[in-house]
């Protein structure tokens, strides 16, 4: 099975300010085919701020012409992993893309109870969205283990 990938890759760096120029948006299709601990994650909001042009400046000669990094909130489609099964709700670096294929080193498992994706209840959920992808974001760099919000 092929899924169709919309991405946004980073082809220049920033000199002050984010230019049209620096984006490009593309379409890959790939192939379902997962290897052994991967899973498949359908970003269901992606999240972007400051700390995002932070990660563009440090991080320059690493991220050209790759999906440009965020941080996502999603469901697993199909895995490979014990420890994700489908419809797991995840949060992590899925970056500004449709799908990402990972392992378990760049997301968290999220109690599926306690968010609910309906676009209803989007506007509620957007409210605190930007405190809660700081703390797990945190806390992961800490070293902390992320359970539940």
């Amino acid at each position: 099975m092929e899924i169709n990938n919309k991405t946004v890759r980073i082809v220049q760096l920033p000199k002050a300010y984010p230019s049209r120029e620096m984006w490009m948006m593309s379409e890959e299709n790939f192939d379902l085919q997962l290897k052994e601990n991967e899973f498949i994650v359908k970003n269901e909001f992606i999240f972007l701020d400051d700390r995002t042009l932070e990660y563009l400046n440090k991080e320059s000669s690493k991220i050209l012409n790759k999906v440009m990094f965020a941080i996502t909130f999603g469901k697993v489609l199909e895995s490979k992993n014990v420890n994700y099964v489908k419809n797991d709700v995840v949060i992590g670096n899925g970056g500004v893309q449709d799908y990402c294929i990972t392992n378990e080193k760049i997301f968290n498992k999220v109690d599926n109870n306690s968010y609910l994706l309906d676009e209803d209840e989007c506007h509620e959920g957007i409210h605190n969205f930007h405190n809660i992808l700081m703390k797990l974001y945190d806390d992961k760099k800490k070293g902390k283990l992320v359970l539940k919000i």
